[in-house]
């Protein structure tokens, strides 16, 4: 039994988030005993913003435009949801490696890598978060089983990347299995989502509503292409557990 300290407390994060997120926005989650600030999620966002925004406006000072024609500058690719996403899934990710006495052995993805994928300044603290989670994937599916993908959960996967624009939509499951290899490219998302979901609860999660779903960053290559996308992994208004 979890002692009543720690039962009152996932009480009180449950209340504050879930009766009453938009009164109360200063959290944007909790894992356990740590909290995720709503002043972290804005200065990662805001860095990521500011250092966007200044690159653009060096595109444009470089950039001659015709008599009267404005150039459209294009908006950072990224919102205060995908910061929560990579804050969750990077702290759940350590305890699921820490748990399994598993360390990070590979070499880091270079930031400029990763700028060129999602479009987000090198230079930013969200680059190097998502650097440090890269890694720490790249251990979990190395050390963990590939889970069963049936058609439903194929089709989970199938979704997330017609979401980011990464996949042709309105495929049935049998022309998803027969044009994509059987679904294997569903196992390693799924087993990650699965484990990253079984932490959550574990260590009793509570999540703003404004932030569901909480989804894996995940990349996809295709035609020597490189997409981002989001694996959903908590739907649930609060993930609790009681026992």
């Amino acid at each position: 039994m979890r002692p009543a300290r720690y039962a009152a407390f996932v009480c009180v994060a449950a209340l504050a988030l879930s009766g009453c997120a938009q009164q109360s926005p200063a959290v944007a989650a909790y894992i356990g005993d740590v909290t995720f600030t709503q002043r972290s999620v804005d200065a990662i966002f805001d860095d990521a913003r500011t250092a966007f925004e200044a690159d653009q406006a060096k595109l444009v000072t470089g950039t001659a435009a015709a008599p009267g024609e404005q150039l459209e500058r294009p908006s950072l690719p990224i919102t205060r949801r995908h910061v929560v996403d990579l804050l969750l899934t990077l702290d759940l990710g350590h305890r699921v490696a820490d748990a399994r006495g598993l360390t990070p052995t590979r070499p880091e993805v270079p930031a400029e890598l990763i700028e060129s994928v999602l479009g987000v300044p090198a230079e930013t603290r969200y680059v190097a978060l998502y650097q440090e989670w890269y890694r720490l994937y790249d251990t979990l599916q190395d050390e963990v089983a590939p889970a069963e993908v049936t058609d439903d959960r194929m089709m989970t996967v199938y979704d997330a990347l017609v979401d980011a624009h990464a996949i042709d939509p309105g495929l049935s499951a049998p022309v998803v299995r027969e044009q994509f290899g059987g679904g294997e490219f569903a196992a390693l998302p799924l087993t990650v989502s699965d484990l990253l979901r079984d932490e959550a609860e574990k260590a009793g999660t509570v999540v703003n509503p404004k932030y569901l779903p909480v989804a894996v960053p995940m990349i996809a290559s295709a035609n020597n292409q490189s997409f981002p996308y989001r694996m959903p992994y908590l739907q649930a208004g609060t993930v609790v557990t009681t026992s």
